[in-house]
């Protein structure tokens, strides 16, 4: 398994990654209308537009195993003056989880995010009800700092957490 840097070519297999994502962590906490219609059609609008256009500090690297993209990460460098930079996406296909590829692109992440922006730390958001994710990103050093609302794309209102590495050493293993 492998990182590399994603391309306006990657946009639909990144929207597809996201939107399965979304149906197997999601599910029970976003509407079952959602994820089985628009879904598919939104994520790839949002990631074309994404590589089109893309925002100031962005960064998409995608996993591959054995030249099949199994996930991506996405994060905004220097996004936020007290946290640092932003990941806004990770994920991974349902049947690569917990094959260290969330570690893996993690820790891409906090490289690039040390040569680019150095003596920032990372942050990231996830859903409350979402214990997995949370019980990774603990493993990994990151620290629940913060609790907000999110108002996804189906509009309802779910509990989030702010999970952040003010340093890299767990992470990377130092």
């Amino acid at each position: 398994m492998h990182m590399r840097l994603a391309t306006v070519r990657d946009a639909d297999r990144i929207a597809h990654i996201h939107a399965e994502s979304w149906r197997t962590a999601y599910r029970g906490a976003l509407s079952d209308t959602y994820l089985s219609g628009p879904i598919d059609e939104e994520r790839r609008a949002i990631w074309r537009d994404r590589f089109d256009n893309p925002p100031p500090g962005q960064y998409v690297a995608v996993a591959e195993d054995e030249a099949v993209t199994i996930g991506f990460v996405c994060a905004y460098g220097g996004h936020d003056p007290r946290w640092g930079t932003f990941i806004d996406n990770l994920h991974v296909l349902p049947d690569f989880k917990r094959h260290g590829t969330g570690r893996l692109m993690m820790q891409d992440a906090a490289r690039w995010s040390t040569h680019t922006h150095p003596g920032q730390g990372m942050y990231l958001w996830v859903l409350e009800s979402n214990a997995p994710a949370r019980a990774f990103y603990e493993r990994i050093g990151g620290e629940q700092v913060e609790r907000a609302t999110w108002i996804p794309p189906d509009g309802s209102e779910l509990p989030k957490l702010r999970y952040a590495w003010r340093d890299f050493g767990a992470l990377l293993g130092a």
